[in-house]
């Protein structure tokens, strides 16, 4: 199906590339936003993949899934982008674990949309945690250990070798581990640390806004809440798949009109 509309684009089908463009927006968003967290950042991260993937359609060479190839051209924007807006104040999974324990537990917040904050909060928290990783760790633990993408096809992507991957893999998963085995109170227990007992702090500093949820309002699924009990990619499970508002079709649409991207070559 995508080999025909990938032909059908190259030839100057307008259709076709819509479709073509819808049936990969998501993923790109999905794994910009979890590389990011930022949400403006990942639909700005997102819109310039698509550009960069339909500007060099023509050189896709079929040796690999397309799907495969559009993950290539993402991953390669992302490790070599400027800083995001997140970046740009580094934080360190030492000064993350001192800011939880920083902030007073005020009383647990009860509202009705108690569960859909919480679940903000846990999402936010939890991608939050990945920006403590450099962004080879980072990309390597989004693609095997999130996304769950078999390791001979990440190292595929990522242009690195099994080995390199496996190394790479192994030393995200234990930092992550080790940072939420000392401070995430749903990955253990004994941790004191709880989503909910931390919303009304962040509703009071604007981390968390009611009318303009950055993670849990765009998400399509929500996964089995008791998964999170098992494991680490359990709780990065459940996230489910983000979902973003933005038109991304009819923005590059707008730039093709402005002549801001090139012509496809056969």
């Amino acid at each position: 199906m995508k080999e025909q509309l990938i032909k059908e684009s190259l030839a100057g089908n307008k259709k076709s590339l819509e479709k073509l463009i819808k049936s990969i927006e998501g993923l790109v968003y999905n794994l910009t936003l979890r590389f990011l967290w930022n949400k403006a950042d990942a639909e700005d991260a997102t819109q310039e993949i698509l550009i960069k993937v339909i500007t060099n359609l023509s050189k896709f060479n079929r040796k690999s899934k397309f799907d495969t190839w559009v993950y290539s051209v993402s991953t390669n924007y992302l490790i070599n982008q400027k800083k995001s807006s997140f970046e740009k104040h580094p934080m360190s999974f030492s000064s993350f674990s001192e800011e939880l324990y920083m902030i007073k537990e005020p009383v647990s917040y009860d509202l009705p949309d108690k569960y859909l904050l919480e679940k903000e909060m846990k999402t936010g928290c939890t991608l939050a945690m990945l920006q403590c990783l450099s962004r080879n760790l980072r990309i390597v633990f989004i693609l095997g250990s999130v996304l769950k993408i078999k390791s001979n096809v990440a190292c595929e992507i990522l242009e690195i070798t099994p080995v390199n991957f496996r190394k790479r893999l192994e030393k995200s998963r234990k930092l992550i581990d080790t940072f939420m085995n000392s401070n995430c109170g749903v990955y253990n227990p004994k941790n004191l640390c709880r989503c909910n007992n931390k919303i009304n702090n962040a509703l009071a500093c604007k981390r968390i806004i009611k009318n303009d949820l950055s993670f849990v309002s765009d998400v399509e699924v929500y996964n089995d809440e008791m998964e999170e009990l098992n494991s680490m990619t359990g709780i990065y499970g459940n996230h489910g798949k983000f979902k973003s508002k933005s038109d991304f079709y009819n923005e590059l649409a707008k730039l093709v009109m402005n002549k801001r991207i090139i012509n496809f070559e056969q």
